[in-house]
């Protein structure tokens, strides 16, 4: 798999270039996003079209443009592939027509997630008793209006 991510045009892998990895790989898509404007968060957008998980990294980013495939045992080789073909798929279209994959997903319910909830402490709620009472009756049955 390692092989195949890195033969991908627009991949790359920062750390001990040449060596072999044991486990872990923190791959980057730096030169794509350089060459396409294409970044890993709209990858990851555009692999919700094809109905496939697509990790990013832990923050803070230390790798630019970082995605790292995390494949346990439950995965068939059949279907490791099948996500190395999509992500084939993905960045041919971000050198062939970025625009699809930078306003990705497409078959969404919700095309685009509004992520300044996550920055603003003021909208925040811990737990399911806050949010309640942050959101106070937003989850209790309403009554209809005749």
């Amino acid at each position: 798999m390692f092989r195949k991510i890195l033969s991908i045009r627009g991949a790359s892998a920062p750390y001990a270039e040449g060596e072999h990895r044991i486990e872990q790989v923190r791959y980057s898509w730096q030169k794509l996003k350089e060459e396409t404007g294409v970044t890993t968060s709209d990858i990851q957008n555009r692999m919700f079209d094809f109905g496939v998980h697509y990790w990013t990294s832990h923050e803070p980013w230390l790798v630019p443009e970082p995605f790292t495939i995390e494949p346990t045992e439950s995965y068939s080789k059949q279907e490791l592939d099948e996500f190395i073909a999509i992500t084939e798929q993905i960045v041919k279209e971000a050198y062939e027509n970025p625009e699809l994959v930078k306003t990705a997903p497409h078959k969404s319910t919700i095309h685009h997630v509004d992520h300044a909830y996550l920055d603003d402490p003021e909208k925040w709620a811990i737990t399911w008793r806050s949010y309640k009472k942050k959101y106070n009756g937003y989850f209790e049955k309403k009554e209809l209006k005749e």
